[in-house]
């Protein structure tokens, strides 16, 4: 079965020339708290982001995604 964790992460952005910063929620399948960081780092570093910080993971209390299909 798979787990699935909660990882919230700080990213910050300039907007009007100021820094400021912004929260994001990830759900990420994996087996345990480091390895959803882990992956979140991973994830983030290859879409090319620079400037952020994993704020928290924890269990999400999700027991299963139901993916749309190609027909629908």
């Amino acid at each position: 079965m798979a787990q699935y964790f909660n990882v919230k992460v700080q990213f910050t952005v300039e907007v009007n020339g100021k820094l400021k910063k912004q929260n994001i929620a990830y759900l990420v399948d994996a087996m345990s708290v480091t390895e959803a960081e882990a992956r979140t780092v991973e994830y983030l570093n290859a879409q090319g982001e620079q400037e952020f910080e994993v704020k928290s993971a924890s269990e999400a209390k999700i027991a299963e995604v139901i993916l749309a299909t190609e027909a629908e």
